[in-house]
């Protein structure tokens, strides 16, 4: 018999932006109820924020790259939570070792193709070892992902079965990006993380997304067809839309659990929504003049040095509680009989409430019954129901219309 673990969580990245507001989280929801852990790799900022936010817990010192370090770490705990990102750049090993050593895992990355690449990786040996590993537990991209989970079982109750044909989501949303977020995404778009090959997925000769328990291709597939620059709504009940961001994430989130979950041959469509045809536009504009400082390498350099947040900066705390996110979802079925639902968060989803699901969804392995087996996941192909009790019960509200 395995001996038994002495944490039921350990926050890896805990210094970040991010990982402060889920140590913070932890210690005003849960203080010593569970048995949780700091980690990373300063030990001087690791005690610093442990005498300050985290109620004294204990801290584990590891670096990304260290493997003695993070596998010292694994084999003290029941399960992961990273906010250690870029995650392509710092996220591989631990995902490497959780999966091989079969520990459990969850972070809040919204970096599709090293997902991917995770997947082709590392769901054989997860599923080998049971470790389940489960990206996207965060902001990106657990309202959508969850609500097309609890939609497509809504559809298929009330209607016989039927499958989903499209969804669509509208997402009214007050929020602002961190430091960490936009180093991400310059990343990405413009660093080194650009160039990265991703062989490994492209072995399987077709989306690591689709990626079955058997090692096949899921008969399920989806197309995304999100909003490209604007979307006027033809119906009075539903609002005007315009891109979202972190759309195409949330797309290939939701693509992955219809792999597994089977939703159905079916289209996804997202944007950001608006009251009005005059709203829609001035964020339209607001951010072809963003676009631009960011393409353009001098204004880029400008922005990023004096005026975007550096790496562990973020927004304020007043800032924060005024922000929020509702998700009106709507699933099409290939009959043309429609379910509804909405999802809302009452404070600045993308940290504040993104550092919650990241500790909600570690909880939901750990101390909760999950019926999932090992792999490489999405929250609505893992945690499902569990995870969406657990943030009903801390601030989430759902419902169905």
């Amino acid at each position: 018999m395995p001996a038994a673990k002495k944490y039921d969580l350990v926050l890896y990245g805990a210094t970040g932006f991010t990982g402060t507001l889920a140590v913070k989280y932890l210690t005003s929801q849960y203080g010593t109820s569970i048995n949780w852990a700091i980690a990373g790799r300063s030990k001087d900022k690791l005690e610093k924020l442990s005498t300050t936010h985290g109620g004294d817990c204990d801290i584990l010192v590891a670096d990304s790259l260290d493997e003695k370090g993070l596998t010292a770490i694994i084999k003290k705990t029941k399960v992961v939570a990273s906010a250690a990102g870029p995650f392509a750049r710092y996220g591989t090993l631990l995902v490497s070792l959780c999966a091989k050593l079969g520990c459990d895992y969850c972070d809040i990355t919204g970096e599709t193709n090293w997902v991917r690449e995770m997947i082709a990786l590392y769901d054989d040996v997860a599923r080998a070892t049971k470790a389940r590993i489960v990206h996207h537990c965060g902001h990106d991209s657990i309202p959508w992902d969850l609500s097309a989970y609890l939609l497509a079982n809504k559809l298929s109750e009330e209607f016989n079965g039927e499958k989903v044909k499209k969804f669509d989501f509208y997402d009214d949303i007050k929020s602002a990006p961190s430091g960490g977020t936009l180093e991400t995404a310059f990343a990405i778009m413009f660093g080194k993380e650009k160039a990265y090959k991703f062989t490994e997925q492209k072995k399987l000769g077709y989306d690591a997304l689709l990626k079955t328990p058997d090692g096949s291709k899921s008969a399920h597939s989806m197309k995304s067809r999100n909003v490209d620059l604007l979307n006027l709504s033809k119906s009075s009940s539903l609002p005007h839309r315009s891109f979202f961001f972190m759309a195409p994430v949330n797309a290939n989130a939701v693509k992955r659990s219809n792999a597994l979950n089977g939703y159905g041959n079916l289209t996804y469509t997202e944007g950001q929504s608006f009251p009005n045809i005059f709203a829609t536009i001035w964020y339209i504009l607001g951010y072809a003049v963003y676009g631009f400082c960011i393409y353009l390498p001098p204004l880029r350099f400008i922005m990023r040095k004096f005026i975007l947040p550096k790496p562990g900066q973020g927004p304020s705390e007043e800032y924060m509680n005024s922000g929020y996110l509702h998700v009106l979802g709507v699933a099409k079925g290939e009959n043309g009989n429609t379910v509804k639902s909405t999802m809302s968060f009452s404070v600045d989803p993308g940290y504040k409430d993104t550092a919650r699901m990241l500790v909600e969804s570690a909880l939901a392995l750990s101390v909760s019954e999950v019926e999932c087996g090992g792999g490489v996941f999405t929250p609505g192909a893992c945690q499902k129901e569990v995870l969406l009790d657990r943030l009903l019960e801390t601030g989430t509200e759902f419902k169905y219309h």
